[in-house]
């Protein structure tokens, strides 16, 4: 079933190139070019056997983007081989992709098709560490059309319908397709203010369990705009219906705010809560590298996970230098296994420039992870700490070199800590 999988999202991903291909001059391209080679004292992130290992990681990334009157695409891919010198894990080579967004008008202000397609990495098991070993790929293609009617100046109307192919490279998680909709409702009160009403359905029409589901929400909510940023606040409830055990219902809140130079910083603020399953997880899942924003993801075995998560975002730039604070707070609880999970984190970046050509980086990040219903497992606090440099010797060429060193601390089971000592450096090249 998976290789059918691929083999439907490889052709739909082809039929969207090949329509490109008559306005081909029209694309925007870019591209990057790079190359790494760290040194780590342990590869596997072991607490006792600990084994050396040089890796080398080459990559290739392209980025089209397109828009025209009747054409709006926005896209990314990234093409990556990793070798280990001392065989520490088997040689690979990797795809991530983000087909963010391609929108074909087929009737102006009525009628459009939009496709998004992500390939994103997840782990097998989140509870262990992030090794070659514990990692896997989920590729999730949307399709359908879109009908926007605008009933006044200030109503607005919006159905739309989405078929959704879910595909897991790990065997043990399972691979769906289901049908989504979507009707929403946008009132303009004033230039500053809209009102919302949103419902959706989505239904799982094919999967690889004898288990399939029926998924209802519905919310309100307003987005306000004010100088320098704007607020959005949506909450509704969100009801899980299988087949052949008991719903699920949880309260739906998307809460967004964004200001700029509050106190000479740039500040964001999300928080969400909502369920799903763990074929497909959250949208916000696909946004960006899962596993870089404190985010453990699991891919295996399939279950209805209730997720909170509140994520802090602060950022300033001020002479020649510039730092971000992110934070993050997570509660998730799997229905099935009657599991909870919390984690929290925070890291830190700092940016200085020592010359025009020559940067000076510093980062900072601790996390901790509470599986606090796996005893053998227990609680993570994760710190890591990084000096590194980048030189730029021209617009588009760059070196940089970094010392990382990582500690892994778990009071309720010694056998999982480590220490890590890693160094590296690298070469970028942006071209097109």
């Amino acid at each position: 079933m998976k290789t059918n999988f691929m083999h439907k999202y490889v052709s739909t991903f082809l039929l969207i190139l090949i329509s490109f291909l008559p306005c081909a001059n029209a694309i925007e391209l870019s591209g990057n070019v790079s190359t790494s080679a760290e040194y780590t004292n342990n590869a596997a992130l072991d607490s006792t056997q600990k084994e050396d290992d040089v890796s080398q990681l080459v990559g290739l990334e392209l980025t089209i983007f397109e828009n025209r009157k009747s054409v709006q695409a926005n896209a990314n891919f990234r093409v990556e081989n990793e070798r280990y010198y001392n065989n520490s894990f088997s040689d690979q080579t990797s795809l991530t992709a983000g087909f963010g967004l391609f929108n074909l008008d087929l009737i102006e202000s009525f009628l459009n098709w939009q496709t998004s397609f992500s390939r994103t990495e997840v782990l097998t098991d989140e509870a262990d560490t992030d090794t070659p070993d514990n990692r896997e790929y989920r590729n999730i293609l949307r399709t359908g059309p879109t009908v926007s009617y605008q009933y006044s100046q200030a109503s607005y109307f919006a159905l739309n319908v989405n078929y959704i192919g879910v595909e897991n490279s790990d065997e043990a998680a399972f691979d769906t397709e289901r049908v989504d909709g979507n009707l929403n409702y946008k009132y303009l009160f004033n230039p500053k203010t809209d009102f919302i009403v949103d419902s959706q359905y989505e239904q799982l029409i094919d999967g690889d369990g004898d288990e399939e589901y029926a998924s209802y929400r519905f919310s309100l909510g307003f987005l306000r705009r004010f100088a320098h940023g704007d607020f959005q606040f949506n909450f509704g409830r969100t009801r899980l219906t299988p087949d052949e055990s008991d719903a699920t219902e949880s309260g739906y809140f998307d809460i967004q705010l964004n200001r700029e130079q509050l106190f000479w910083h740039d500040v964001s603020l999300v928080y969400l809560e909502d369920i799903s399953d763990t074929s497909i997880g959250f949208e916000s899942d696909e946004q960006g590298d899962a596993l870089e924003d404190g985010s453990q993801r699991s891919a295996s075995g399939n279950d209805i996970v209730e997720r909170k998560r509140l994520d802090l975002s602060v950022n300033r730039v001020f002479g020649n230098t510039s730092y971000t604070v992110n934070g993050f707070w997570e509660r998730e609880q799997f229905v099935s296994q009657g599991v909870e999970e919390f984690s929290k984190g925070i890291t830190i970046n700092v940016d200085h420039g020592l010359s025009q050509r020559l940067v000076s980086e510093f980062k900072y990040s601790y996390q901790e992870d509470d599986f606090t219903d796996r005893a053998d497992v227990g609680k993570d606090k994760v710190s890591s700490y990084s000096v590194g440099a980048r030189y730029n010797l021209s617009s588009s060429f760059s070196v940089n070199s970094f010392i990382r060193f990582t500690t892994l601390y778990n009071t309720q089971n010694m056998i999982r800590e480590y220490e890590e000592f890693a160094t590296g450096f690298g070469l970028n090249w942006s071209f097109l």
